[in-house]
């Protein structure tokens, strides 16, 4: 990997609880599944837990069937002695998480991972129930967050480094992770400008941590010609790719098999 002296990686395993996740929609159908998942990540600082896909090709649902998929698997990563990611943009989805988590008294830190980019009252909100809750403030430029899904139909052509500190910069809080959210309102090629221009991104905007989630996106696949199918070439293309960014400070890398993560 390539870092600084002032590097710190954090790996973020996803669980997608989907049947239509282009990637890996209906690996997990029943809590055997989920818990078999948890058990192949080995060691990880994160379990990242969705139930709605945000591919464009897929219909957005409503948050109560995106709760519903949740709930029948939230009991069984309570006892994970790490940091729990809810990823979903929906604020009553995270409203029913809260309230789980009062009910059953729970401990974990917590993080809302919002792909909206929609930096709102319910985000205020969120943060100011406790210390130990983040959320990952997203680069998506669908204009509302019923919107999100369809964030393909609000690329910039002309997008640039410059413009992610414009968008990032004023959010200066210690409670938040940045994405740059590669694979969202972005082109082929702007993903790649931002993968390999990476460690200057942070220097422009060196006030907060940093998440990187790019494993099994559609660019990953055009650049190495390879098809969704082929899951363990893709994965191990990840981790190498990752290997020559440059990084600084704080990152989280989400990724569906951060075993391959050194």
């Amino acid at each position: 990997m390539a870092i600084s002296q002032k590097f710190f990686l954090k790996r973020m395993g996803v669980l997608n609880c989907t049947p239509n996740s282009f990637s890996d929609g209906g690996e997990i159908s029943s809590s055997e599944d989920l818990m078999a998942k948890i058990s192949s990540f080995g060691h990880v600082d994160a379990l990242d837990l969705g139930a709605e896909s945000t591919a464009p090709m897929n219909e957005s649902i409503s948050w109560k069937t995106e709760w519903e998929r949740l709930r029948t698997y939230l009991p069984f990563v309570t006892t994970f002695s790490g940091t729990l990611s809810i990823d979903t943009y929906h604020p009553e989805t995270m409203e029913e998480v809260l309230r789980f988590y009062l009910d059953h008294n729970l401990k974990q830190n917590l993080i809302w991972n919002d792909v909206s980019g929609k930096f709102d009252s319910f985000v205020r909100d969120f943060l100011s129930i406790s210390p130990n809750f983040s959320y990952v403030f997203s680069h998506n430029l669908a204009p509302t967050r019923e919107l999100t899904g369809r964030h393909m139909d609000f690329v910039r052509n002309d997008l640039n480094l410059e413009d992610l500190k414009d968008y990032f910069f004023p959010f200066k809080r210690p409670q938040v992770i940045f994405d740059p959210c590669l694979g969202f309102s972005k082109t082929y090629e702007q993903n790649w400008m931002i993968l390999n221009h990476f460690s200057e991104l942070q220097k422009l905007i060196s006030h907060g941590p940093w998440l990187l989630g790019f494993s099994r996106k559609s660019f990953l696949r055009k650049k190495f010609n390879l098809s969704i199918n082929q899951k363990e070439e893709l994965d191990q293309l990840h981790t190498e790719v990752l290997s020559k960014i440059p990084m600084q400070g704080e990152v989280w890398i989400r990724t569906h098999r951060p075993e391959f993560i050194p």
